[in-house]
């Protein structure tokens, strides 16, 4: 569909699906594995025979996951997008599918959308995943974008929260709290600094890349526990270690925070580093003497890992989570996290 200017009400909803669907790269929609994909009621979609399907949902909301006037139509789709292949890889799952639901005041350009579609759907094709369908509704607040994935497991074989042991590493991909000094860059709007590092922690919150193949890799050597990094270190990191039964303790210095963060925030870098969220790198747990060989295989496919801390077990008086800093000082961490609905 040419830029014409249409909004999505003078088309109606079908000639908007019509006009999404065109925008979607070809080996998206269609699949020897995909049987009925868009148009109908419902998908029909052959899964691999002998694996469990992994399923996730995530919703971005106007005005409190995005801004319009921060972000570009496909930036905000492929970042719709990214967010659950992220869930998906810290299952060490392959993705497979999703379905992507609009919600929609009406008065959004067709042109628009069809970008935002493009987006998403460059990031499914470069995953070999394909968008079966949807919904499109009426959101009078504000738009709203609903992605649910499937995935399917590995030989049978998924991460969990739940297998950090006593003994193993606490290990991180990639590095922390660029996309919070983004969205901070953002947040200052034209007061913003104009240091040339900006424009990469801009794409770090705009553009997030979901480590997918890596999670694959942490299945394939043996990483006892996983998840990715939606809502900071100090805020996942206790989740998962709830969820195995262990404590943790972190070494301060360990923490891979960018040069650009440290110089930008200088007051608040280490908050942002181990607060401040929307990371979407893999957070794991592994045996000592398995964490060299898949550093060296991530490193084959460009991502780099880093060990942190270790596992402790749990005691009766030890905090869950321990900070050692350059001084060799331990302190009790607070958990803390983005909560949607904290006061």
């Amino acid at each position: 569909m040419t830029d014409d200017g249409r909004t999505v009400r003078e088309v109606g909803e079908f000639g908007l699906i019509a006009a999404l669907r065109a925008a979607l790269p070809p080996a998206t929609v269609a699949d020897p594995s995909l049987v009925l994909g868009i148009g109908d009621d419902a998908a029909l979609w052959t899964p691999t025979p002998g694996e469990t399907l992994v399923v996730t949902a995530d919703g971005l909301s106007e005005g409190v996951h995005f801004r319009l006037d921060w972000t570009d139509w496909t930036s905000l789709g492929h970042k719709a997008m990214a967010v659950n292949l992220s869930d998906l890889a810290a299952m060490g799952a392959v993705p497979r599918l999703v379905t992507l639901t609009l919600g929609l005041r009406g008065s959004e350009r067709v042109a628009d959308l069809e970008d935002l579609y493009r987006g998403a759907g460059a990031l499914a094709a470069a995953h070999g995943v394909l968008v079966a369908g949807g919904d499109v509704v009426a959101s009078p607040a504000g738009l709203a974008l609903h992605v649910t994935a499937l995935g399917e497991t590995r030989a049978g074989r998924a991460l969990t929260r739940g297998g950090a042991r006593a003994g193993d590493l606490v290990a991180v991909s990639g590095a922390l709290g660029a996309a919070a000094a983004g969205l901070r860059l953002l947040q200052a709007g034209s007061g913003r600094p104009r240091a040339t590092t900006a424009d990469l922690l801009l794409a770090a919150h705009l553009r997030p890349r979901p480590r997918v193949v890596l999670g694959g890799l942490l299945l394939d050597h043996g990483a006892s526990a996983a998840m990715d990094l939606s809502d900071g270190l100090f805020g996942d990191l206790p989740k998962l270690l709830a969820a195995s039964g262990v404590a943790a303790r972190l070494d301060a210095a360990a923490i891979p925070i960018p040069a650009a963060v440290r110089a930008l925030f200088p007051a608040d870098w280490f908050a942002l580093g181990t607060r401040g969220g929307e990371d979407y790198e893999l957070l794991f747990t592994i045996a000592p003497d398995a964490f060299g060989p898949l550093r060296g295989a991530a490193a084959a496919i460009g991502a780099t890992l880093t060990a942190i801390g270790d596992v402790v077990p749990v005691g009766d008086s030890r905090p869950s989570l321990l900070l050692l800093d350059a001084n060799g000082t331990e302190s009790a961490v607070a958990a803390g996290a983005f909560d949607h609905f904290a006061g």
